[in-house]
């Protein structure tokens, strides 16, 4: 499959309607005064059905009655772009998602955007991206929590936005084109790979997820409406798992009554790979034949299978009259839609302008770097003991099994090497930028994240002892807790030093920190994430110590008997709660007078205007239109520290009459309490990244949405919900250690 990919990605280089000595160029369908449709119609009529079947596949073929090479539609850019030789590598979206920054997230996609058409343009890559994943990150187990931005729906709905703007839109262009298609994936539901329960096991594969009307509208699809409706993405994949017993890919609810109907969709739908064949052969869905299945994927509004199965079959299915020609068409049509938008069959013009050296660029490598300082999250800091001083003498111990571990994930649905073919690792951080001497980096206690081996522990803790500081680097595990060899050697080591030692997390699952939160030898717990961020040695320079991490957790850390389903509904005191974070500076927070009623005409309004077939998912256009007639908070944000620093707001909602939990703090009013009937604890409504100088404040505006005060049926209706709601800002628990926290009522009638 590599192989087709590679061969694939440069194929459609060959603009036929460029060539005046071709036939080609005075065809209607290379005329770009005409119409889409007017073009897409032209372009199937002249394309034979032998031609037509194949490219339904992924890997579609040369079309020679339109002069085509061949088009592959998949390759993958979530953390930067997959082809090319050298590309720029991102942190992964489960560290991003923890900056909080819209404006990171979109001038990312951007240059993922710009990469990929600089490598398309000189030949090293295609044109279609299957990213972002904007599933959420519900069940901390779940192994590809390290692909999406986090596990609340409004914060990875807004990413989704940010990201896919970023990659789709290139302002050099003025909106005629986009400079790279993006997909968000895995529509929908998908949050587990393999699981054995009474004796059964299920995978992906056959997994079938039976979930309520409510929680689809609150949770699973909420990304996904943001994605289409704000994000205006032109792809989206279907996902392997059936919901309530129905397949995601054949499923014509959710492709096309919700994806295109109800949110206004007019890009691709592909299969994740196989996703098609599952349908018949691990779902056994209705008892269909290979052909009654194929008829069953397109007319529900699959576009392109990944990888083979329809374009095997179609023949078939076709030979007995069970799909027509014209249903290949219309499927074909959302396929030449996108290309069109990509600028294909068009005249040469800015985006074709993009050199390779734009790859890479001194912008691309501090874009990345940035993007990983401002989403490290610092969850502990006694005495601060971060950051170290950079002038500080003496030797300093690197110690864990991810301290100089480089290229466990670089490739991960990302680049396959990174920019300089350098890899940046803990141990070149601390060596550039601190005058302390590094040793002991190869002492690594633990051979690897999951090893049982603690032989080298011993090693580590001598060294421990030998060391003025200690950095200890540790990795992810198979549960939500550390292995027991790695929390033998953080607690070893941690006893062994000389002064409290500092923790640095690469993981992308929420550990359960307890005992090292608690221990007072670790003076310092800094969450990376899963940065992965590499430069050449030439034009970038590792994450500078002394920043200070003001991102917030994008996941809470639960403890290890109980995951819960997220911050909105986890109703026990977490370990770590949601947008928690440190900083190396002090921030207080104030509010601006706000009406302390709110007329909640407005969402009635909107309600009695969707209340009709659709009316479970209210156009976002709408809503968003409607954000100034409700309430509007100032916050004001005021850093007392002498270092500079970033502040992310966040604001929640919760309700009157329930006690919040020390780990949330705030959730939707819902009487006689929060956390009843199927209503969240609490709720993230708005959130803004703000610089605010030492000694200076700096006012942000946060207000919530319309269908924020219309609590979901279990049917998934929707309605307003009168009563006292509590408006909170920050988290409680990080108030006590120095940053800002404010709250307010507001009555809604």
């Amino acid at each position: 499959m590599l192989a087709v990919l590679a061969s694939a990605s440069t194929s459609w280089q060959n603009n036929p309607c460029v060539d005046t000595a071709a036939p080609y160029h005075k065809q209607p369908w290379c005329d770009a005064s005409l119409s889409i449709d007017e073009r897409i119609t032209d372009m199937l009529g002249r394309m034979s059905l032998d031609e037509k079947i194949p490219n339904l596949n992924t890997a579609g073929v040369e079309i020679k009655s339109l002069g085509l090479s061949a088009y592959n539609w998949w390759e993958e850019a979530s953390s930067g772009v997959s082809g090319g030789k050298q590309t720029t590598k991102f942190a992964y979206p489960i560290t991003t998602g923890m900056s909080f920054n819209r404006t990171l997230w979109r001038l990312t996609g951007r240059q993922i955007g710009h990469e990929a058409r600089a490598l398309m343009n000189a030949g090293q890559a295609g044109s279609s991206f299957w990213a972002p994943v904007i599933n959420l990150a519900r069940e901390p187990r779940w192994g590809r929590n390290i692909e999406v931005p986090g596990e609340d729906p409004y914060l990875v709905g807004e990413y989704a936005e940010a990201f896919v703007t970023g990659m789709e839109r290139a302002p050099e262009d003025g909106g005629a084109h986009i400079q790279a298609s993006a997909c968000c994936k895995h529509y929908a539901a998908n949050s587990m790979e393999h699981a054995t329960e009474g004796g059964q096991t299920h995978t992906r594969h056959d997994f079938s997820a039976t979930i309520s009307r409510r929680d689809l509208v609150d949770s699973y699809l909420l990304p996904f409406q943001a994605c289409v409706e704000k994000g205006k993405v032109s792809g989206l994949m279907c996902s392997y798992n059936a919901i309530n017993g129905v397949p995601s890919c054949a499923s014509s609810w959710l492709l096309d009554e919700v994806a295109r109907k109800d949110w206004g969709f007019d890009g691709y739908i592909t299969s994740d790979c196989d996703a098609d064949a599952d349908v018949y052969y691990k779902h056994h869905y209705r008892n269909w034949t290979q052909e009654e299945t194929v008829a069953g994927v397109l007319r529900a509004g699959t576009d392109v299978d990944c990888t083979s199965f329809v374009g095997k079959y179609a023949p078939s299915a076709l030979k007995k009259k069970i799909i027509d020609e014209r249903l290949i068409d219309a499927r074909l049509a959302n396929l030449f839609r996108v290309r069109m938008r990509l600028g294909h069959f068009d005249p040469p013009g800015p985006l074709q302008r993009f050199p390779l050296s734009d790859v890479c660029s001194p912008h691309a490598t501090s874009l990345a770097t940035s993007g990983m300082v401002q989403s490290a999250a610092l969850l502990k800091n006694e005495n601060k003991t971060l950051p170290l001083s950079p002038s500080a003498a003496g030797s300093l111990a690197i110690l864990g099994p991810n301290a100089n571990l480089s290229k466990a994930t670089v490739s991960y649905y990302g680049p396959h090497q990174p920019c300089g073919a350098h890899y940046w690792t803990l141990a070149d951080a601390v060596a550039t930028r601190s005058s302390m001497q590094p040793t002991a980096c190869s002492a690594r206690g633990v051979p690897t994240v999951l090893s049982a081996d603690t032989s080298g522990v011993a090693a580590a803790v001598e060294a421990a002892k030998a060391a003025d500081e200690v950095v200890l680097a540790e990795h992810d595990a198979s549960s939500i807790n550390f292995t027991a060899a790695q929390a033998s050697l953080i607690r070893e080591v941690a006893a062994a030093a000389k002064k409290p030692v500092v923790l640095v997390l690469f993981t992308a699952t929420p550990l359960d920190l307890s005992e090292q939160l608690a221990n007072p030898k670790i003076g310092a717990v800094l969450h990376l994430g899963q940065p992965s961020v590499t430069a050449s040695s030439s034009s970038a320079t590792p994450p500078p110590r002394a920043a200070p991490p003001d991102c917030r957790g994008g996941c809470g850390k639960q403890n290890g008997t109980n995951p819960g389903r997220t911050h909105r509904f986890y109703s026990g005191t977490p370990v770590v709660p949601f947008g928690f974070g440190l900083s190396y500076t002090t921030f207080s927070y104030s509010l601006a007078a706000s009406s302390a009623t709110l007329s909640l005409d407005p969402v009635r309004a909107m309600l009695r205007e969707t209340a009709d077939a659709r009316k479970t998912f209210p156009r976002a256009e709408f809503t968003e239109g409607e954000r100034a007639r409700l309430v509007r908070y100032t916050v004001s944000v005021t850093n007392h520290g002498s270092m500079d620093a970033d502040d992310a707001t966040l604001a929640r909602e919760t309700a009157f009459g329930s006690e919040p939990t020390p780990c949330c703090g705030v959730g939707f009013l819902v009487p006689p309490g929060a956390g009843k009937d199927g209503a969240p604890l609490q709720s993230l409504f708005g959130f803004e990244r703000v610089h605010v100088e030492a000694g200076q404040t700096v006012s942000v505006d946060l207000y919530p949405a319309l269908t924020d005060f219309a609590l979901t049926a279990l049917d998934g209706t929707k309605s307003a919900r009168a009563g006292e709601w509590t408006v909170r800002f920050g988290v409680r628990e990080t108030a006590k250690l120095g940053q800002g926290f404010a709250e307010t009522k507001l009555t809604a009638v």
